[in-house]
């Protein structure tokens, strides 16, 4: 992974002002000057003058509001027709605004730059906790999406990945008990177990007993808070034609066929974290995975989210009546858009994660593409 340089932390093209913004200061120069020799009270009428290169310095760079500011200090001291002269102490007071521009605007640029900083290290942080998932694992199409809870936030407590193991391809989906760093943590510890055990597990029990030791060793260690997490694993096999499915605490995915959905009759276990024996926890399900089949795992910050009247967003009820199943991209995304229109309150993190096997048929036709879109 590539360190971050502080030579990079500068305003990436994306993050800049349009020119008509940028240029807003030279037209209120030019206005404010026009407006002083039209007035009555031109001295007083000046004073606009010197206001510009104080807004000027919350859109442009120190070396730009310095040129604005050294126009307007001679705009007001120079000798121009049709304007009264300001005073020598109205003219040392000019100056100091126009001084004090360019340090706010040095300051504003120093503050932007590391705010970028910031934000690319969020970014790595992201991609450590919760990498880019492939579109294709094995013989799945897969496809991942996440959405932090906290304004502003771009990791959560929330966990997904896809990875091939020598007994098939393995999913977690999981959802650590609160926000903040002590969620990132626990998830980025998870997470990374995860990646060990399906190498040597050979079964989801197993994998399940590694995450757990995982978190209670680290929690008594003190490298990790205390918290419970729930976690749904999945276990294709080699042909991907059945699935294996082991909750600890967290909602039942939903199987998508045809015009079908189907809420999976699992029975959840006990979450990660409260020190049970290994036999006090549920085994796994087995079941076949069709072809033409969508699994769709999500959690529980999906069906958390409320309307104005407090209803709980219905999952199952709003995927009614698809046409066919999407690819596993626009399904996720779909969801997301869905749960966005109908929520006005979401309280915790919301990630979704769809799996299908590769080479599914879609029906590309605009009458069955625009099923998603008509869904209300």
């Amino acid at each position: 992974m590539r360190r971050l340089d502080p030579e990079d932390a500068r305003l990436i093209p994306g993050t800049r002002l349009p020119i008509w913004v940028r240029l807003l200061p030279i037209l209120l120069l030019i206005g404010s000057e026009l407006f002083q020799i039209s007035s009555p009270d031109r001295v007083h009428a000046g004073i606009a003058v010197a206001i510009v290169p104080v807004l000027s310095a919350f859109v442009l760079g120190p070396v730009w509001t310095g040129v604005i500011a050294v126009l307007s200090l001679l705009l007001v001291a120079a000798p121009i027709p049709l304007t009264e002269q300001f005073d020598g102490d109205d003219i040392v007071a000019v100056g100091v605004v126009c001084v004090t521009s360019v340090g706010i605007a040095w300051l504003r640029q120093r503050f932007e730059a590391r705010l970028v900083t910031m934000q690319s290290v969020s970014e790595v942080a992201q991609l450590a906790v919760l990498p880019d998932l492939p579109e294709r694992v094995s013989d799945l199409d897969c496809a991942g999406l996440y959405h932090s809870a906290q304004r502003g936030a771009r990791i959560g407590g929330d966990l997904f990945d896809v990875r091939p193991s020598p007994y098939g391809a393995r999913m977690i989906l999981g959802d650590v008990q609160g926000h903040g760093l002590p969620a990132v943590s626990t998830a980025a510890v998870l997470l990374s177990t995860f990646h060990e055990a399906i190498l040597d597990e050979s079964d989801l029990e197993g994998v399940a007993a590694r995450l757990e030791r995982r978190i209670l060793i680290d929690a008594e260690q003190g490298y990790i808070p205390e918290l419970f997490a729930s976690v749904l694993l999945v276990e294709f096999t080699a042909d991907s034609r059945q699935m294996r499915l082991l909750s600890c605490g967290h909602p039942a995915p939903l199987l998508l066929r045809g015009d079908r959905v189907e809420e999976l009759d699992l029975k959840p276990g006990p979450v990660l974290g409260l020190r049970l024996q290994p036999r006090e926890r549920h085994g796994s399900s087995s079941m076949r995975f069709l072809r033409e089949e969508t699994l769709l795992a999500y959690s529980d910050g999906v069906i958390e989210a409320r309307d104005k009247a407090g209803h709980f967003y219905p999952l199952a009820d709003r995927l009614r009546g698809l046409v066919v199943p999407p690819s596993p991209r626009r399904l996720v995304e779909f969801v997301w858009e869905d749960v966005a229109r109908f929520a006005t309150r979401m309280d915790d993190d919301v990630s979704l994660l769809a799996i299908r096997r590769a080479g599914s048929r879609t029906d590309s036709s605009p009458e069955r593409n625009g099923a998603l879109s008509r869904m209300s």
